[in-house]
């Protein structure tokens, strides 16, 4: 009973809050491990990010299942729960982002930008100069940021998909 009583007071987003931070905090890292290690050009970092973000959803969903929900939790709450968390680590992580390539770090800004005209170059050496030029606009702090709010909310709800399935654990009382 106390633990029902304690998910009514606290509800679902103080635990995502949490992880949602911890889990940005993680991606935070990562970002400035790219950065300083200059690991731009590698497209595989990408997925040790999709590991981190993963790792806070089953971490967070499995506490917040045990220590807020009395060891219960329907398919539909863990995969509101894991996307909510996914979607605070997204919105921190974007924040990040933004300052860190507008006022922190605008040469790495200037690198990504010049990565980016590469592929496209690479892709189609006949790129024009408004295509080039487009590319560049698109590689913008706060562009980044909403594409990076985007994805990683996008990501979180296909990881927590599956994991819902994994740690869902349904309450033997709502049989009764």
């Amino acid at each position: 009973m106390e633990n029902s009583d304690k998910n009514k007071k606290t509800g679902m987003f103080p635990p995502a809050l949490n992880y949602g931070i911890l889990t940005a905090v993680g991606l935070i890292i990562l970002s400035i491990l790219i950065y300083f290690a200059n690991l731009f050009e590698h497209n595989w970092i990408s997925y040790i990010g999709y590991l981190i973000l993963l790792s806070g959803i089953i971490l967070g969903t499995k506490h917040y299942r045990d220590e807020y929900s009395g060891g219960f939790i329907s398919y539909g709450r863990a995969l509101g729960f894991g996307t909510f968390t996914a979607f605070i680590a997204a919105l921190v992580t974007g924040a990040f982002t933004y300052v860190f390539y507008q006022f922190l770090a605008p040469d790495a800004l200037e690198t990504l930008r010049e990565l980016a005209e590469i592929r496209v170059l690479e892709m189609n050496p006949n790129a024009t100069d408004q295509q080039l030029d487009m590319v560049r606009r698109l590689t913008s702090p706060l562009l980044m940021f909403f594409s990076g709010l985007f994805s990683y909310t996008f990501m979180g709800f296909i990881f927590s998909l599956v994991v819902a399935a994994f740690l869902k654990k349904k309450d033997p009382v709502d049989d009764l």
